[in-house]
């Protein structure tokens, strides 16, 4: 009977350990520092990344003056030139492994899909970058507080900024070549 009960405590615990790390947080490797870490860290546990409701809830992802780059691209799953534009962030941040550039992807999708179709796209591509979900729909009230060149809501832009240097982009990324180079105007 002892023996049984071990075995299955062993089988329980290998069970559990298998699971562990299996669930939708993700732990990106390259986080820059604890103000950025802490509003990356998901704040729903059945998802991979947080959900902010108001641009005050993650405004550290805008001023941070550290030494660091960061780009900060805000896209959607339902915006056909943000998806197209993606891969060019991606090969960013695996080839660029040094500690002075975060990459930080702001899905602008609507709050009835974060946990369907956004959730969906984020676990099926085998995407590291950092995710956070921003639904406030009152545009007008921090489009320019993220830049005051962003008139109008239109996706994609991206935020290039390292202290006090800024490069804001609207629209489409076209080429990797073309990303490294907004990176290097800010460096």
């Amino acid at each position: 009977m002892a023996l049984s009960r071990f075995s299955l405590y062993l089988f329980l615990l290998a069970g559990f350990m298998s699971c562990a790390g299996s669930g939708p947080a993700r732990a990106y490797t390259k986080v820059a520092n604890e103000a950025v870490k802490s509003t990356l860290t998901p704040n729903d546990p059945n998802l991979p990344y947080p959900i902010y409701a108001s641009f005050d809830e993650m405004e550290a992802l805008f001023n941070q003056n550290d030494g660091r780059t960061y780009v900060v691209n805000f896209w959607a799953t339902w915006c056909r030139p943000c998806l197209t534009e993606l891969p060019y962030f991606e090969q960013l941040a695996k080839e660029t492994s040094r500690d002075d550039l975060q990459v930080i992807m702001v899905s602008l999708d609507k709050p009835q899909d974060i946990r369907g179709k956004l959730k969906e796209f984020v676990e099926d591509r085998p995407m590291q970058l950092p995710v956070v979900s921003f639904t406030d729909n009152n545009y007008n009230g921090w489009l320019y507080r993220v830049d005051q060149n962003w008139r109008g809501g239109s996706i994609p832009v991206t935020l290039f900024y390292n202290g006090n240097q800024r490069k804001f982009n609207r629209g489409q990324i076209s080429s990797y070549r073309e990303l490294q180079g907004l990176v290097a105007q800010v460096q």
